[in-house]
């Protein structure tokens, strides 16, 4: 089972932006109903996430399953795009 920690809300545009998830799982939700949203962990390589290099949520998408990070970059291909990072601690 899991508690909510926290939401971070985002606008996500063309320059990554870095949640410090400090190795709980999270959530990722795209509000969006047309930008796409890549996401990866910048802790590997040191490397924010692109367009090239993220996983890609589509527009109005959510990722299903948590996923543990440390600093998640996450980026839009458009700029001003809603993007929630639900925390979640396990307990």
């Amino acid at each position: 089972m899991c508690r909510i920690e926290k939401v971070v809300k985002l606008t996500a545009g063309t320059s990554a932006q870095t949640v410090e998830v400090h190795g709980l799982a999270c959530l990722v939700q795209n509000n969006s109903d047309t930008a796409t949203v890549y996401f990866k962990e910048r802790r590997d390589d040191g490397k924010a996430a692109t367009t090239s290099n993220g996983y890609a949520l589509g527009p109005g998408k959510q990722t299903e399953i948590p996923m543990v990070a440390m600093d998640l970059s996450i980026i839009s291909d458009t700029a001003s795009t809603d993007v929630r990072v639900l925390i979640l601690e396990e307990v």
